[in-house]
């Protein structure tokens, strides 16, 4: 029969166990490291979202920008396009897109109301403006003077 010894202690292996000095030291490498991350973490996204918006609203101002410039539109149907380009995008205008004559260009502006905030510094409102050159209709009699 076997016996056991009660006051048995349980034996270190000295490569696995620290000095008593580096007790804890896990602990607060993780509360120091965990915050940064998690904060260049939420940049990122936020940064991610801002593109994002800045890319609808460049797209619709565009759109609209190329609508309003063929010959015959009107700078109600760019208005028109951009608003509708945001509508399938699914953004929110921070005011309705403008889009303006100007000698021979045609001037779209779009700004796009951004929902999701996390970061403060961040604009809550993103604004691109787009140009296109007027089509100009040329008569072959005009094109061979």
């Amino acid at each position: 029969m076997a016996h056991f010894r009660k006051d048995r202690r349980v034996k270190r292996c000295s490569h696995l166990a620290g000095d008593a000095d580096e007790v804890g030291e896990t602990v607060v490498q993780a509360v120091l490291v965990v915050p940064v991350v998690l904060t260049f973490l939420w940049l990122a996204l936020q940064a991610t979202v801002f593109m994002h918006d800045a890319h609808m609203a460049s797209a619709a101002a565009s759109e609209g920008a190329a609508v309003a410039s063929r010959f015959g539109s009107s700078e109600m149907a760019g208005r028109n396009a951009a608003v509708r380009l945001l509508a399938e995008l699914g953004a929110t205008a921070a005011s309705a897109p403008t889009v303006i004559r100007q000698g021979s260009d045609v001037i779209a502006t779009v700004s796009i109301r951004r929902v999701p905030r996390i970061a403060p510094f961040f604009p809550a409102v993103v604004t691109r403006t787009a140009r296109e050159v007027r089509e100009k209709y040329v008569t072959e009699e005009e094109r061979n003077r």
